[in-house]
């Protein structure tokens, strides 16, 4: 458990250092982050579904009970991200999925299958983690850039996490090593895809204003 906890510590750390210098002053680049993350969100409850549905019911029932309490308040939060989009004056078809968005989730429907339903939670660790450091200031930047209206998505993950996270964290206590290093290694896989969509959309923005300033 204690290199679970070193490297979830060391990851948000890195991500949110790559956060500080991402460009949310540019409204392009801010809207497009919210459609990628509707483009991931809708997976969500998809992903906690089958998880539940591949645990062992002897060995995994608190998880399986966890991961269906946890499905129902993911349940519309990708229409968070539309509301945002939408007061943001973009539309969703404006901003396609990226390949690198579809790097950070698509690998979780293998895993859940194919390796571990548990090692899933590296992917839930991290995300929920880092909307646990990262939202309250950021809320706070994005509603003073362009409204209340357009930061509900962060908002709403940044009173809902920490309490997640307190019972995410409970139930891993429990596991076996080689459980808590599936969990351990899916958390640095989905670190680096979830940074190299934040670099994609960094360069994206950055080459748009480029040419407009040519």
């Amino acid at each position: 458990m204690k290199d679970l906890q070193r490297t979830l510590d060391q990851e948000i750390a890195s991500t949110l250092e790559h956060i500080q210098q991402c460009d949310w002053n540019n409204k392009g680049f801010y809207a497009d982050y919210m459609a990628q993350t509707f483009y991931y969100v809708r997976h969500s409850t998809r992903l906690l579904a089958l998880a539940a549905s591949r645990l062992n019911y002897e060995d995994e029932q608190s998880f399986h009970l966890r991961f269906i309490a946890h499905l129902r308040e993911e349940s519309n939060h990708e229409k968070l991200a539309l509301n945002d989009l939408k007061y943001l004056g973009f539309k969703k078809e404006e901003l396609p999925e990226l390949p690198g968005t579809r790097l950070f989730y698509e690998p979780q429907y293998y895993k859940i299958e194919h390796e571990h339903p548990l090692a899933v939670m590296g992917y839930i660790l991290f995300l929920e983690v880092l909307a646990q450091k990262v939202c309250p200031s950021l809320v706070e930047n994005l509603a003073r850039l362009y409204g209340n209206r357009c930061a509900t998505f962060f908002h709403v993950h940044g009173e809902e996490d920490p309490a997640h996270v307190e019972a995410a964290l409970s139930l891993l206590s429990n596991l076996k090593e080689e459980e808590l290093e599936s969990i351990r290694l899916n958390l640095i896989q989905s670190a680096f895809a979830y940074n190299s969509v934040l670099s994609a959309l960094q360069s994206k923005w950055d080459s748009k204003l480029l040419k407009k300033a040519a």
